[in-house]
């Protein structure tokens, strides 16, 4: 049952406490450490680590590579052992799914965190950060933006801004420059964007972190969060499961939803919102790494 702001999933267990978390006098877990094209990665790395809605499971293999020569070593070790490749950027909006993830969980490391001077404009790693961007001049509407390049470029918000883009496509790097429509300018689920350059000036609409829904055209609709009010999901909970009490297309874990509960909590304010106006929406927050095909 989803009730309101009190309410609970009665049917949904609490999730035990990973060993050692939390007590000084048992030993932490064992990091079982596997090398893939040279690069160490982490076998059953947690999930919540990685992803802000926090549900438990692992995934199967974590690396993080420090740059694109390790990126290009790491992809043809994968397609060599037959591992699917996905792609986790930092701060993503993902659902985190049920039990864990197979494959290869691929983190773009340090050395893709930067922002520099670039021909008309600022080339901006794929792991930085967009919010600081805010900080430079010509960036004011990128202030509020969640996440990275990777989650922008997928939800397309970040397009009018793009100059050139640097990504990672079928064997090797190349470089695309264009305006939005361009050939290649799009988001592919077969490349990887690892940098891009931005122009200054641009204003950008960037959703609020943890945004959960678009309407099935793939638009932000401005006035969504006071239609969700309007119809009583500010608050609206299941378990740890919250929708935000301001703005309802935001979803957030309290600290113990299950995968289950978040993805009920969506499917029941999909359903009010289509019987009370006939809108369609689609869920923003999808699986992590994109499945796998990289």
């Amino acid at each position: 049952m989803i009730e309101g702001a009190d309410a609970t999933d009665e049917e949904a267990a609490a999730e035990p406490s990973a060993p050692g978390e939390g007590n000084p006098l048992v030993p932490p877990p064992v990091v079982r450490v596997r090398l893939l094209g040279g690069v160490a990665g982490r076998e059953e790395e947690p999930i919540p680590r990685h992803l802000p809605l926090r549900t438990g499971g692992a995934f199967e293999l974590w690396v993080e590579v420090p740059d694109e020569p390790s990126l290009l070593a790491v992809i043809r070790a994968a397609r060599a052992e037959k591992l699917p490749l996905r792609p986790i950027a930092p701060f993503c909006d993902a659902m985190p799914p049920e039990g864990g993830l197979t494959g290869v969980a691929l983190r773009l490391g340090a050395g893709f965190e930067f922002i520099r001077e670039g021909e008309g404009g600022l080339w901006v790693g794929a792991s930085t950060p967009l919010a600081l961007l805010g900080l430079r001049t010509g960036y004011a509407s990128f202030a509020r933006a969640p996440g990275t390049l990777g989650d922008a470029w997928e939800d397309g918000w970040i397009l009018p801004a793009i100059l050139k883009v640097r990504r990672f496509r079928s064997r090797g790097f190349d470089e695309l420059e264009g305006p939005p429509g361009t050939p290649g300018m799009a988001p592919d689920a077969k490349s990887l964007i690892v940098a891009a350059l931005l122009k200054p000036g641009v204003k950008v609409n960037p959703p609020p972190a943890g945004r959960a829904f678009r309407d099935h055209k793939r638009r932000n609709i401005p006035a969504l969060p006071d239609l969700m009010r309007g119809l009583g999901l500010g608050g609206l909970r299941l378990g740890g499961a919250v929708l935000a009490e301001e703005d309802p297309t935001v979803l957030t874990n309290r600290g113990d939803a299950s995968a289950r509960q978040l993805r009920l909590l969506l499917q029941a304010a999909r359903e009010r919102v289509h019987t009370a106006t006939g809108l369609e929406l689609d869920d923003r927050i999808a699986p992590p790494g994109r499945g796998g095909k990289l």
